[in-house]
């Protein structure tokens, strides 16, 4: 059981590691400017990830924390469930932030004025 669930949440973490690769345009400027532009959406995009995955991990673990506490006050061991309410909530929240985050480098480029090829 222990094993799986190290699995699961290495398969988590690492999921959320991974990006799609950088689209393909058709280059009508300078190259250095399209790579000056592109670098400065994946700085964006990824901010914008790391920050709802915060708000996400913070959120979920306080929510958790507090749904477990109020399960163990009834049940007891009300300290173990906020700590592993706090844990589940964190993971689960930090993967929804991630993805909620809606930004994405394509739409970044777009905005620049950038047409797929």
């Amino acid at each position: 059981m222990k094993r799986a669930a190290r699995l699961a949440v290495l398969c988590i973490a690492l999921a959320g590691c991974t990006s799609p690769p950088p689209a393909a345009y058709r280059v009508t400027v300078p190259r250095a400017t399209f790579e000056a532009d592109l670098d400065a959406c994946e700085s964006a995009v990824a901010q914008a990830r790391a920050a709802h995955g915060a708000e996400g991990f913070l959120t979920g673990a306080l929510l958790g924390a507090a749904y477990g506490a109020a399960i163990g006050a009834k049940h007891g061991g009300a300290d173990i469930r906020a700590a592993v309410g706090a844990g589940v909530g964190a993971l689960v929240g930090l993967v929804r932030g991630v993805r909620w985050s809606g930004a994405s480098v394509s739409d970044c480029m777009r905005a620049k004025g950038y047409r797929r090829a």
